[in-house]
């Protein structure tokens, strides 16, 4: 029987490396081998079929994935410091691009399992107000029931906490058009959301007084994941001066795909209904999987909060993630302004540790590798899948800089050749406006007066 699985592994991993040459995955970047073998099946069956972009539909996976794992099982990354699989995570297209379509495909099975959650709910609390009715409105209230949710799209910070607070394994805020969540989250000067995010982002307890009720909220171990959808010429609007200095544009994965063309429909109405079977044993096999995930049971201690399981990383594992986390600290102790240094670089382990997780657990899963710990396979893929985002991330802030730029700044730009020295302009105006732009990260200091271009 072992015989029989491993060789019907092979002929699917075989499989899959026609598929990635077929579909051009090198060109892309994406490290679609790094994903487990069934689920690259999956992926690859289901963008065929729907005619989904890869890119967005992969990262709309491990999002969802992120999300029902939530609270039942963290990663140590050293010491005391322990993190959820939360990501915060915006995909970016031109408007048509089909960033929505994979989204809601990812997360059908999260949306499935909180539409049973309410009908639970609804029979639950039928049968609460029948018992409230008998004892004369002296039901007990600790026998009240609690609707369970996961997934949030309108939301307020109460609302926000309310429902974290009667899930505690964990929720997402899933929004479509997601400038219009950060816009909202901005409408009142002293809302306090944002700071929630990037306090629960850092898996700090979170606490809400509300003046009509005296007992507190409290979450001590808070999971929020989010994803959401963008275009492209909107997505500067989140690089405020605010977001950036606070952190919270250190934190996000950003997803800009390498294909930015809008796919075409299949004109043959006989392929469109032939792909119907097909279609919907891919989806079983990927809600399967999530649905594994979701049965995970956390741990509770005696006053019934959450108490998420933790998983130690492998001595290779480890010593992987190490490594790579070094060589960033080289990079930053090579910088003499402090300034100047890369705030997103020395925040991306707290991303990369989130996406081995993630991965691990996909494995397992797909009954591909255990989850005794996380091995060395996971925090490689969480390394190549992080270093792919930020290639997205790169080409994000080159446009919104480039789109921002003053045209004087611009035609400085087309003057100079990629690596050049001070030219003939007044010293002090060069002086200011060349420590401007470094500060900016428009260009990079490589030596006095030696200079490079980074757009």
């Amino acid at each position: 029987m072992e015989k029989i699985e491993n060789n019907s592994q092979g002929i699917l991993a075989l499989t899959n490396r026609i598929r990635m040459e077929a579909e051009d995955v090198k060109r892309i970047g994406l490290p679609l081998d790094a994903f487990p073998q069934k689920l690259q099946d999956i992926i690859f069956e289901v963008a065929r079929i729907e005619q989904f972009d890869l890119e967005y539909l992969t990262m709309s996976m491990l999002s969802a994935a992120a999300t029902a794992i939530g609270n039942s099982c963290h990663i140590r990354i050293r010491g005391s410091w322990k993190s959820s699989p939360a990501l915060y995570v915006i995909l970016i297209g031109r408007p048509g691009q089909g960033k929505t379509p994979p989204l809601d495909y990812a997360f059908r099975p999260l949306q499935e399992h909180d539409f049973l959650l309410v009908s639970k709910f609804i029979e639950e609390n039928k049968r609460y107000a029948e018992l409230n009715v008998g004892n004369k409105g002296n039901a007990i209230d600790a026998d009240k029931p609690v609707l369970v949710q996961t997934i949030l799209s309108d939301l307020t910070q109460e609302a926000m906490m309310r429902i974290h607070n009667d899930n505690q394994r964990g929720i997402v805020i899933l929004v479509d058009e997601i400038m219009g969540f950060f816009n909202s989250v901005y409408r009142y000067n002293d809302s306090p959301l944002l700071t929630q995010l990037l306090t629960a982002y850092s898996g700090k307890p979170l606490k809400v007084s509300r003046c009509n009720n005296p007992v507190p909220i409290i979450i001590p171990h808070p999971c929020i994941n989010i994803i959401g959808t963008t275009q492209t010429q909107r997505i500067g609007e989140l690089f405020t001066k605010e977001n950036v200095s606070s952190g919270l544009i250190d934190r996000i994965l950003f997803l800009l795909p390498k294909n930015r063309d809008i796919p075409k429909m299949e004109e043959n109405p006989d392929v469109g209904s032939q792909g119907n079977d097909r279609a919907e044993c891919a989806y079983r096999k990927w809600k399967a999987i999530i649905d594994k995930l979701l049965s995970l049971e956390p741990d509770y201690d005696e006053k019934g909060v959450i108490m998420p399981k933790v998983l130690d990383m492998s001595e290779d594992a480890y010593r992987c993630f190490a490594k790579w986390k070094n060589t960033l600290i080289e990079k930053a102790n090579s910088v003499e302004d402090e300034r100047l240094i890369d705030s997103r670089m020395m925040k991306a382990d707290s991303n990369v540790a989130r996406l081995a997780l993630v991965f691990q657990f996909l494995g397992w899963a797909c009954d591909e590798i255990h989850m005794l710990h996380i091995d060395v396979r996971s925090v490689q893929a969480a390394i190549r899948m992080y270093d792919y985002l930020e290639l997205s991330y790169q080409s994000i802030k080159s446009h919104i800089q480039t789109d921002s730029m003053s045209p004087l700044k611009k035609a400085f730009l087309d003057l100079v050749h990629p690596d050049f020295t001070e030219i003939g302009i007044c010293e002090s105006t060069v002086k200011k406006d060349l420590a401007k732009m470094c500060e900016e990260q428009i260009l990079q200091k490589m030596a006095h007066g030696v200079y490079k271009k980074l757009l």
